[in-house]
C-alpha cells in the first residue's frame, strides 16, 4: 500500500515501482497533439525530456516544460498534460514513502547532464538491485528544485472571470483588454472588472501580469533569451518585459536566469 492510499497492485505497470526501488521512468511518445484528462497518482511525479512541446496544468496555472527542465507534481495532485504533435517525453515516479526530500508542491526542476543520465540509466528494467540503489541514492542527491518567486495566480469563482483566466493562462501573450474579454464571454467590461477584482484580489491588468511573470520562469530557466521570452508572454520589447519581471520577483530576468543555473548546476 503506498502512503496514498492505493495499493501498488493497482498501479498500472508504466508507473509500477517494485520494492525495494524508489523510483522508475516511462517515455511517452506521439505523433499527433494529444491532452490527458485531469487526474492525480499516487505516486510523486517528475515530467522532463521533452523533445518537443509538453505543458502541464497545475490548480488552473499553466506550465511549459522546456527540454532542460523538469516538472516536479507531488503525489496526489491534480494534473493535466499536454504533448505536442512529434513530441517525446520522459515520466519519472517515485514511491513516496521512500523518498527522501520534504517537497510538498509543484516545481520548476533543473535537468542537468548528470540527473539526466541517471535516470535514463534507470530506464533499464534488468539492472543488479544493488547497482540500482546506488544509482537512485546518485539521483536523490542531485535533484533540485529551481529556485522561484511566489508569484500566486488565484483564480475567479465567476464564470466569466474563470473562462478569460482559463484562455490567458493557456496563451499569456493574448492581448485583448477587458472590452474585448466581455464581448467573447458576455457582460460589460466594468462587470468583469469586478467579478475578476472579487474573485483574485487583483484588477485584471495585475492579474494578467502575475500570468505572465509565472509564465516567463520556465522558459528563463532553460535558458530561453529573454528578448524571446518577452514575445512569448506578450511584452513587445525586452526593456518592458524586465520591469515588470523585476517589480513582481525583485530580480531581472537575466538575474533569475543565472540564479537557476546555479542551483540546477
Amino acid at each position: 500500500m503506498s502512503s496514498t492510499g492505493f495499493p501498488y497492485w493497482a498501479v498500472p505497470a508504466g508507473r509500477y515501482v517494485p520494492l525495494p526501488f524508489s523510483m522508475t521512468t516511462s517515455t511517452i511518445g506521439r505523433d499527433q497533439k494529444r491532452a490527458w484528462r485531469e487526474i492525480r497518482h499516487p505516486e510523486h511525479e517528475l515530467l522532463w525530456g521533452a523533445s518537443g512541446e509538453m505543458s502541464a496544468y497545475i490548480d488552473d496555472v499553466r506550465w511549459q516544460i522546456p527540454p532542460t527542465v523538469g516538472m516536479w507534481i507531488p503525489a496526489g495532485t491534480p494534473r493535466r498534460i499536454t504533448l505536442g504533435a512529434s513530441t517525446e517525453a520522459r515520466f519519472t515516479y517515485f514511491r513516496p514513502e521512500s523518498f527522501p526530500h520534504p517537497w510538498t508542491k509543484p516545481a520548476i526542476i533543473g535537468i542537468d547532464d548528470v540527473v539526466k543520465t541517471m535516470l535514463i540509466h534507470l530506464h533499464q528494467r534488468n539492472m543488479p538491485t544493488e547497482a540500482r540503489l546506488r544509482a537512485e541514492s546518485v539521483v536523490f542527491d542531485t535533484l533540485a528544485p529551481i529556485e522561484a518567486a511566489d508569484v500566486a495566480v488565484p483564480m475567479p469563482a465567476d464564470p466569466r472571470a474563470l473562462a478569460v483566466a482559463r484562455r490567458l493562462i493557456a496563451d499569456p501573450a493574448d492581448q485583448r483588454g477587458l472590452a474585448d474579454w466581455a464581448y467573447v464571454v458576455g457582460g460589460s467590461p466594468r462587470t468583469l472588472s469586478r467579478v475578476f477584482s472579487q474573485g483574485t484580489g487583483m484588477s485584471f491588468t495585475e492579474w494578467r501580469i502575475q500570468v505572465r511573470v509565472r509564465a516567463a520562469m520556465s522558459y528563463l530557466a532553460a535558458g530561453v533569451p529573454v528578448s524571446t521570452v518577452s514575445r512569448r508572454v506578450g511584452y513587445e520589447t525586452p526593456s518592458a518585459f524586465t520591469s515588470v519581471f523585476r517589480k513582481v520577483t525583485g530580480r531581472t530576468p537575466k538575474n533569475y536566469y543565472s540564479d537557476s543555473c546555479e542551483l540546477s548546476a
